[in-house]
C-alpha cells in the first residue's frame, strides 16, 4: 500500500462546488421536500499524472429548520382493541404536549382519553369500556414515549417513557461517492459525509462552519455527477418544506506540479493578434 507523504514540494490547486438544493443547482429528486438532488458536473474533478493526492472537505453549510417534529415518517399510531387494529394518521406539524392531545382527542373516538403526567411528563391513555393495545408497528413511538407494543392494564396505559416533542438532534448530510473516509455508529451511516448539530431555534438556520477544517482523502479517479441526500440519523429524508440548504464542496488538489498561466501581457498580445 502506497504511503502518502505531506510534502512541501507538492503545488495546491482548490476547486469549490458552490452548491444548493434549489432547483436551478441540479435536479431535485424528492420536490418540495429538498432533501435529495443529483449534481451533474461534468469534469468536477478528473485525475491527471500530476495528482498526487486529493482532500476533501465542507468548509460550510446552511440548512433551514423548517421541517416539522411530526412528519410522513413519524406520524401513524396503531391501536388494536377487540382483535381489530385501527390506523391513524396525525396531520404533519410542530406539536407541544397540549396542542398533540387535542389532535389526539379530535383524531380518536370519543371513547378514549389522554392526559399528560405533571410530574412525569407521560401520557397516559384510556377507554371507557374495553382494554387495547397500542402497536409497536406505530411510528409516532418516539414522540409519545414508548417502543414495541403497550398493554392497557384494565382500561388505562401510561407509555413507559416522557413524550419528545424536540426537532431532530442533528442533520446527516450523505453521498455515497465522497463517503469514502466516514465511518459513523448510527443506522445506515456508511454513506454519510457530515453530520451537524441543530441548535437552531424553530424557522431559524442551522449554520455549520468547518471550524477544525476537517478533511478526508478523495479516492476516486473522477467526480462528474453525485447524489446528495439530507437525512435524519435512521437515513429518512427530511421534508424542508419548500425551503432550500446551501453548501461549499471543497477539494485541495495536490500536484507535482502545475502549467503556469500566461501572463496578462502575453494574454492580451493572443487576443490582440486573433482580432
Amino acid at each position: 500500500m502506497e504511503i502518502i507523504q505531506p510534502s512541501s514540494h507538492l503545488v495546491q490547486d482548490t476547486k469549490e462546488l458552490h452548491l444548493s438544493t434549489r432547483g436551478d443547482a441540479g435536479v431535485v429528486l424528492n420536490g418540495n421536500a429538498k432533501s435529495q438532488v443529483i449534481f451533474n458536473i461534468p469534469d468536477a474533478i478528473v485525475i491527471d499524472d500530476s495528482i498526487e493526492y486529493i482532500q476533501f472537505s465542507i468548509p460550510y453549510a446552511v440548512v433551514p429548520n423548517s421541517f416539522y417534529v411530526i412528519n410522513m415518517t413519524n406520524c401513524m399510531l396503531q391501536v388494536l382493541q377487540s382483535s381489530i387494529t385501527s390506523t391513524y394518521m396525525f396531520p404533519m406539524g410542530n406539536y407541544t404536549a397540549s396542542t398533540f392531545i387535542t389532535q389526539f382527542k379530535a383524531l380518536l373516538p370519543n371513547t378514549f382519553n389522554i392526559t399528560l403526567g405533571v410530574n412525569n411528563n407521560q401520557f397516559t391513555i384510556t377507554h371507557t369500556t374495553t382494554a387495547f393495545t397500542i402497536l409497536g408497528t406505530s411510528t409516532i413511538d418516539s414522540i409519545m414515549g414508548f417502543s414495541g407494543n403497550q398493554v392497557s392494564t384494565g382500561l388505562s396505559l401510561t407509555m413507559p417513557r416522557v413524550c419528545n416533542f424536540l426537532p431532530l438532534p442533528r442533520i446527516c448530510f450523505r453521498c455515497n461517492k465522497l463517503a469514502n473516509s466516514f465511518t459513523a455508529s448510527s443506522i445506515d451511516s456508511g454513506d454519510v459525509i457530515l453530520s451537524i448539530p441543530n441548535t437552531a431555534k424553530l424557522n431559524g438556520q442551522i449554520i455549520y462552519t468547518n471550524n477544525s477544517g476537517s478533511k478526508t482523502l478523495f479516492k476516486l479517479d473522477s467526480l462528474r455527477d453525485f447524489i446528495v441526500s439530507i437525512t435524519n440519523d435512521d437515513g429518512d429524508l427530511i421534508d424542508f418544506n419548500g425551503i432550500s440548504s446551501f453548501f461549499v464542496f471543497r477539494f485541495d488538489i495536490f500536484r507535482k506540479s502545475i502549467e503556469k498561466p500566461m501572463s496578462f501581457r502575453n494574454v492580451i498580445s493572443l487576443v490582440n493578434s486573433k482580432s
